[in-house]
């Protein structure tokens, strides 16, 4: 009954962000808490550690330098390409909702449950790129539904994703809170919607 009656006052993009909110929360975020709850005691970060400290993550340098990374990766080729900063023309501000809530639930299942249950049987390198290959495979829906599947996989696109992961997961696990692999994968995907 909601859906019908918000989708008379919204645009149908705008209602599918918020179903694949609401999706990935119910599907995503709501398990992996629990999950979390429960054998939170038995991963490589504690239960009570993993949210960590606010001022912790705020203050952890290398997640600053990740964002100027990514912020170099995005912005230098406009700039290089025409002398100006070009912003997509099919941004809309909702994406931003969904790059959060990507940040959000993607980092709870794959780094606060899936690499830190792994973490605590393997070693780092090992965790850390089965991961990366876990994260990749996620993506493969959405790119065969993109139809951009063969292309991204043809032309190596696929390793950004493993990076990414990569870089989430050593943020992850050196400053010790989920937080700063949630800002960042929010941030990264903020300037894909924005610069795409």
């Amino acid at each position: 009954m909601i859906v019908p009656q918000l989708g008379a006052s919204i645009s149908s993009a705008s209602l599918e962000i918020i179903k694949e909110v609401v999706l990935k929360i119910l599907l995503w975020s709501v398990p992996a808490f629990f999950i979390i709850r429960k054998y939170g005691d038995h991963m490589f970060i504690d239960k009570s550690e993993i949210l960590g400290n606010a001022k912790k993550a705020f203050s952890f340098i290398p997640m600053y330098v990740f964002i100027l990374l990514f912020s170099a990766f995005h912005l230098i080729p406009d700039l290089y390409r025409s002398g100006k900063i070009v912003l997509s023309p099919s941004f809309r501000t909702e994406y931003i909702l969904t790059a959060v809530f990507a940040g959000i639930t993607e980092e709870m299942v794959f780094r606060g449950m899936l690499l830190n249950t792994a973490m605590k049987e393997h070693d780092r390198r090992i965790a850390f790129f089965g991961n990366a290959l876990m994260f990749l495979m996620i993506h493969f829906p959405i790119w065969l539904r993109e139809g951009v599947f063969a292309t991204y996989m043809t032309v190596f696109s696929f390793i950004q994703v493993m990076v990414l992961s990569l870089i989430f997961s050593c943020t992850f696990a050196r400053s010790r809170c989920i937080v700063v692999p949630v800002i960042l994968h929010a941030y990264w995907d903020i300037l894909c919607f924005v610069f795409a």
